[in-house]
């Protein structure tokens, strides 16, 4: 018989953790167990580009230690593939051949990092702790590296290599972060990272990779560049197999509903590999961002439990530090918005704008420069507020104010 429990996590991240932090919140006694291939406690993807640039070290990326699951009375199956799952057991049947049952389960196992159709020794992706031990080694004695895709693994990577490298980045599209930030908002950055010795290749790839002592890439504009290795950051692909193969309903990710929950009734799925409504539009969509991870998360657990909570849909919600440039981007920040507001200080490079409905209700915001106000703009897209004023963007306005009209 398999080994049994309540309630069976999939996957150690940020959705995995706060699903944890919510179920034993809630219910003391019910067994939990969580279930991840990499046999560590969860750690942060977001700070392995600082594990890499060598500002951190590896134990700093680490969100919790094994006293954690510890205390929350939680099994860790560290180590472990799930290989199959069977919905009518209901069981994971796992890479050592165990079986473990559930009575609920959360699908929080992510997703993986896309690759090239050619490849090399020296070619990586970061998705995981071992990709960024990798990538350290690899940069011993480089000197240059080249990346391609223009997201928000490619651009932190690069910012943090060591000063003295040359660096290539390679964009598939006609600018930089086209899936995070507006136009204007990218073209700073560019005119800003250019500035800084970055060398971009736009709407460009690479169609072959020779390996000798360096790498020779070719690109699609016929230029050709050296470097010391090739980090590939386009995108990733959401670990469905599992789901799939189960007769889960599955899209580009596991479909859910408003609570979180597939189409078999005690399965449940967040984070990276879950397909729900966006806030915005209420269209299906992955965000693949921590905040909607940690909210899913706890949405799917409060549900696991019966506590029923319709979850208001996911929202993009990106912060991240470029070559020293602070940037986020917070839900539709794309330029057919029906209207927009902005405000750009080009001594300070101070950037902030928003993005408005039919209604003049903030549906969005892009920001370069310090971001301590991105919670703001996230609050005022949460609250579906009307557009505050421009002393919002130009950072005159009393924000304690407008908390607390937010708060009302």
């Amino acid at each position: 018989m398999p080994e049994y429990y309540d309630f069976v996590v999939l996957g150690n991240s940020a959705a995995g953790l706060q699903a944890l932090r919510t179920l034993r919140k809630h219910e003391r006694n019910k067994t939990i167990a969580i279930i991840d291939r990499e046999d560590c406690p969860a750690y942060s993807r977001v700070l392995t580009p600082y594990y890499v640039g060598g500002h951190i070290g590896r134990d700093g990326i680490n969100i919790v230690d094994h006293a954690f699951y510890q205390k929350l009375g939680v099994t860790t199956l560290f180590g472990q593939v799930a290989v199959a799952l069977n919905p009518d057991g209901p069981f994971i049947e796992l890479s050592d051949g165990e079986k473990v049952g559930f009575g609920k389960l959360l699908l929080a196992i992510g997703a993986e990092a896309r690759t090239l159709s050619v490849n090399s020794e020296k070619t990586t992706v970061l998705r995981h702790a071992a990709d960024a031990e990798k990538i350290i080694s690899l940069l011993q004695g480089a000197k240059a590296v080249t990346a391609i895709g223009a997201g928000l693994v490619s651009l932190p990577l690069l910012s943090h290599a060591d000063d003295g490298m040359e660096k290539h980045l390679i964009v598939g599209s006609n600018r930089i972060f086209s899936r995070v930030v507006d136009a204007e908002a990218a073209a700073i950055l560019e005119t800003a990272l250019t500035a800084k010795g970055l060398q971009l290749f736009k709407e460009n790839d690479v169609t072959d990779i020779a390996e000798g002592e360096r790498l020779t890439l070719s690109l699609k504009s016929g230029d050709q560049l050296q470097s010391d290795l090739l980090i590939v950051g386009k995108g990733v692909q959401p670990n469905t197999d599992l789901a799939k193969n189960a007769g889960l309903q599955v899209n580009d990710g596991v479909c859910i509903d408003r609570f979180c929950r597939s189409s078999h009734p005690d399965i449940y799925a967040a984070g990276d590999v879950a397909e729900g409504a966006d806030f915005i539009s209420g269209e299906a969509t992955i965000q693949g961002n921590w905040m909607t991870a940690v909210e899913q998360g706890e949405n799917a657990a409060l549900n696991m439990l019966g506590l029923e909570t319709a979850y208001e849909g996911s929202l993009k919600n990106n912060i991240t530090e470029i070559f020293g440039i602070d940037v986020a981007a917070v839900g539709y920040c794309q330029d057919d918005a029906p209207a927009t507001a902005c405000n750009y200080n080009a001594a300070t490079r101070r950037f902030r704008k928003v993005f408005l409905d039919e209604q003049k209700r903030v549906i969005g915001a892009t920001m370069i420069g310090e971001t301590n106000d991105s919670g703001l703009y996230y609050q005022l897209v949460k609250t579906r507020s009307f557009y505050p004023g421009e002393q919002l963007l130009a950072g005159t306005a009393n924000y304690a104010q407008v908390q607390l009209r937010l708060a009302c």
